[in-house]
């Protein structure tokens, strides 16, 4: 299994909760983080937690398309005036 970095900002008591589960169970916050956030999926799967209803502000990323040279050109121009 491939392991990868989470940031996440969240409330300093919650943290505390977290910290405090990690202890009782000798366990290290990554791991105690990483069992919780299963066991949430997991339970969010058995009691039919649909996409919708997890993102309620039905958001989409838009696609967009990257510059053109002529834009490209346009910008180093504007930021060369800056300097």
């Amino acid at each position: 299994m491939a392991t990868a970095v989470l940031n996440v900002k969240i409330d300093e008591a919650l943290k505390e909760k977290l910290r405090h589960y990690a202890e009782v169970h000798n366990e290290n916050l990554s791991v105690t983080t990483e069992k919780l956030l299963l066991l949430a999926f997991e339970a969010a799967e058995e009691a039919g937690v649909s996409e919708e209803e997890i993102d309620n502000q039905h958001t989409e990323e838009d696609n967009v398309l990257p510059f053109t040279p002529k834009e490209i050109k346009a910008l180093r121009k504007i930021l060369k005036k800056r300097k």
